[in-house]
């Protein structure tokens, strides 16, 4: 038993220091804490990490809105007045702010740590307004310090303000199509914007080539553009970049491509037709008011010059009415002068045609009026004499 008594007071003994020492320790960490509240800020530090080092707030948005938090600088206030988890909520208010982290380092210096979202597209809508959408979706606001080069999308008929299920799924379409495009260099540098039609599909305008790229849905993307490099390598790069007027890319595994003046072509025979069938109105209108004005016996002639009409078998018998004409009909013309004398009319040949036979037209003879000249007889005078040579007398010297 006397053995055992000096083993029990030296485990008791150990027992009491290890109290002692931990209950020193905490009194050394409430000292310590103690004192480092009741220091000061001696330094602000603001850390933003932005999207290739590109910032749409700075240092100074960030410490006026901490400084309206606290109500005055940060700088020289006593760190136990810091609420750093509510700073750090009401900084992540902010719509560019994604994450921040506040805390006091050794030194008594308030380091801040700033992440700012990360936009993808830029997008312009029906009423003229802009924004920007990161890869989350979110809204955000212009900034005047800095507008990021992003694929641009037109005519979105929503609002930043409030957006519908369909828009977000709209938007979400957005995104993907404007990631693809961002992380391309060639897609980048070619696709000038995007519009949205009111079916929520998608038209491309290019930099280079004067057509427009029929993109539809966002279904398939990625073999949407894989198939338009394939039509840009295989065919614009020997053809031209202006040939075609539109490039459809919504069929599965094909491109379509329409060229340029195709539809052109059949706007303007059709505006032809109307203008031909105006022309042949008017002047069979013109041809019957000189009718009604000019009233002149032609006298005959025989010098009659057939003349053939170059349309070939489209002959017309003089001015027939507009619906027995043609659409591609040429008009005829009447010319009047007027003189002193007589008005001269040069008549229009008369063209016969029957529809019902194979007989070759007959023309008609074209009338010229005789022109007659009055020849002017000179009055006879006395002849002119002819002088007579007159001799010099001889002389005797």
């Amino acid at each position: 038993m006397s053995e055992n008594k000096p083993y029990k007071f030296k485990r008791i003994l150990a027992a009491i220091i290890w109290v002692m020492l931990g209950m020193g320790t905490i009194v050394l960490l409430v000292a310590a804490v103690n004192k480092k509240d009741s220091q000061r800020c001696k330094e602000v530090y603001i850390n933003i990490k932005g999207a290739q080092n590109n910032y749409f707030i700075d240092r100074d948005d960030v410490t006026l809105m901490l400084e309206k938090m606290n109500v005055g600088k940060l700088k020289g206030q006593a760190i136990n007045t810091f609420n750093l988890a509510d700073m750090e909520m009401n900084l992540e208010k902010n719509k560019w702010i994604k994450n921040a982290e506040l805390f006091f380092d050794n030194n008594d210096m308030l380091r801040i740590n700033i992440l700012e979202r990360e936009p993808v597209a830029r997008i312009f809508t029906s009423t003229g307004t802009s924004f920007y959408i990161d890869t989350a979706l979110a809204i955000l606001p212009l900034s005047d310090k800095f507008s990021a080069r992003l694929p641009v999308f037109t005519n979105f008929s929503g609002t930043d303000i409030k957006l519908s299920k369909s828009d977000i799924n709209l938007l979400n379409d957005v995104k993907n199509i404007s990631e693809y495009i961002l992380n391309d260099s060639f897609w980048m540098a070619q696709i000038e914007q995007v519009d949205i039609t009111p079916q929520r599909a998608f038209e491309m305008i290019p930099k280079i080539g004067n057509q427009v790229i029929i993109f539809g849905s966002a279904e398939n993307y990625q073999e949407k553009f894989n198939n338009l490099l394939l039509f840009y390598k295989n065919v614009l790069s020997k053809v031209g970049w202006n040939k075609y007027a539109k490039v459809n890319l919504t069929y599965k595994g094909q491109v379509v491509a329409i060229r340029r003046g195709a539809e052109d072509i059949k706007m303007d025979s059709l505006k032809t037709i109307q203008l031909m069938k105006t022309l042949v109105a008017n002047a069979q209108k013109q041809s019957m008011d000189s009718a009604n004005n000019i009233q002149l016996v032609q006298p005959k002639d025989d010098n009659s010059v057939p003349v053939s009409f170059p349309g070939g078998d489209k002959i017309f018998n003089g001015l027939s009415t507009a619906n027995e004409i043609p659409d591609t009909a040429f008009a005829k013309a009447m010319i009047t002068g007027n003189s002193s004398k007589s008005a001269a009319v040069v008549a229009i040949p008369s063209f016969s045609r029957n529809t019902n036979s194979n007989e070759k037209p007959k023309f008609g003879p074209v009338k010229k009026k005789v022109s007659t000249k009055t020849v002017i007889k000179k009055s006879a005078g006395k002849p002119k004499q002819k002088p007579k040579a007159v001799m010099q007398p001889k002389n005797d010297y």
